[in-house]
């Protein structure tokens, strides 16, 4: 199983309450995931509200990754919200900054919030995105890197889009799959997969594993070829630093919730604010299904995931702890949770720790 980190660019507190550099502290984590061991760096693209200040996800990969050798990946590019030709382009062009170590995370887009400000139907997106994944296929699959389009929402004869991906045809595809039908269906697809169950509890990744491998195993594709992947929150903490963590995941999820199911109550500038829901999620809840804990319990549950199949956990510390502590978490769980889980199934570093940057404490 392999490990992933997840930049979030989470902001739950109001825009006056930062000094710092968001995109140069994300860049100086991903520094960190490299030095630490970790074997992914992933990268999200949201519109238009302070919580996720990522408006173009192929332009932070090659931000964070331009001088690093660790494969850095798209969690996810929005196909629908972009002409087609503009983002295969865009992506070849990531490709190649990225001197081939791209992965590529395609998504329809989670928040009503950002359809509705783009002029975009939301009832659009799953038509919108199977349309322009087609063709993306259609046109790494050419000889001639060229191909047309006669769809529902986009329509052109052949064109050639330059340059073309550094991997031949194409960097490895992600399908963002919350729900068990897209699932089963990007798995049947061959494609891999990302899922990420939120606070929801363990049987919820269960059914999900589940539906993965059926799908997996019934279009022929290989355990560890075709990958999935799932996105926990993550802190190995002492137990006087939980009452904080929880706290902030419990902010960070009533402004994820109040988006995904478009109730915000934003102001001008996009900012919402994180009011207590109707049903939260509990501490132990909080507890349970996050990776919050002693490095010890965080191993624990690590195992479970290994047991259920899942190819890489996608961990994100940064859902409202400030940078330094980000920083510091990541390193507890490479060195307390990552080398003691590989240790015991045989897995070898992907390279060891070296000795902290000065430029990552500042």
């Amino acid at each position: 199983m392999d490990f992933g980190i997840f930049l979030s660019y989470q902001r739950i507190y109001r825009p006056e309450d930062y000094r710092t550099s968001l995109f140069e502290e994300k860049r100086i984590e991903a520094a960190a995931a490299e030095r630490l061991g970790y074997d992914m760096v992933w990268v999200p693209e949201h519109h238009l509200i302070h919580f996720i200040q990522t408006p173009n996800a192929l332009m932070l990969a090659q931000h964070v990754g331009r001088d690093l050798s660790i494969r850095v990946g798209t969690m996810a590019t929005l196909l629908t919200l972009r002409h087609p030709l503009i983002i295969a382009g865009e992506i070849a062009l990531t490709d190649e900054i990225l001197d081939g170590r791209l992965e590529l995370g395609v998504g329809r887009g989670a928040y009503q919030y950002e359809f509705e400000r783009l002029g975009i139907p939301f009832a659009e997106g799953k038509d919108r995105f199977a349309e322009a994944l087609g063709f993306l296929e259609r046109l790494w699959a050419s000889e001639d890197g060229a191909a047309s389009l006669d769809g529902r929402f986009n329509k052109f004869t052949a064109a050639a889009v330059w340059p073309r991906p550094r991997q031949r045809p194409a960097p490895p595809t992600w399908v963002a799959g919350m729900t068990a039908p897209t699932v089963d269906w990007a798995a049947r697809k061959g494609y891999h997969v990302a899922n990420w169950p939120f606070i929801r509890p363990m049987d919820a990744v269960r059914q999900i594993a589940e539906t993965f491998h059926e799908g997996r195993e019934a279009a022929g594709g290989r355990r560890g070829s075709q990958q999935l992947a799932i996105l926990r929150a993550a802190f190995p903490t002492t137990s006087s630093d939980l009452d904080a963590r929880v706290e902030q995941v419990l902010l960070n999820h009533r402004i994820n919730q109040r988006l995904h199911f478009f109730t915000q109550n934003a102001d001008p500038s996009g900012y919402v604010t994180p009011e207590p829901l109707e049903e939260e999620p509990s501490r132990e809840d909080i507890l349970q299904n996050l990776l919050l804990g002693t490095p010890e319990e965080c191993l624990d549950k690590v195992e479970e995931y290994y047991r259920l199949g899942v190819d890489q956990l996608m961990l994100y510390f940064d859902f409202g702890p400030a940078h330094e502590e980000v920083l510091g978490a990541m390193e507890v769980f490479a060195r307390e949770v990552m080398d003691p889980f590989r240790a015991s199934h045989n897995l070898e570093r992907k390279r060891p720790i070296a000795a902290q940057p000065a430029s990552a404490s500042t």
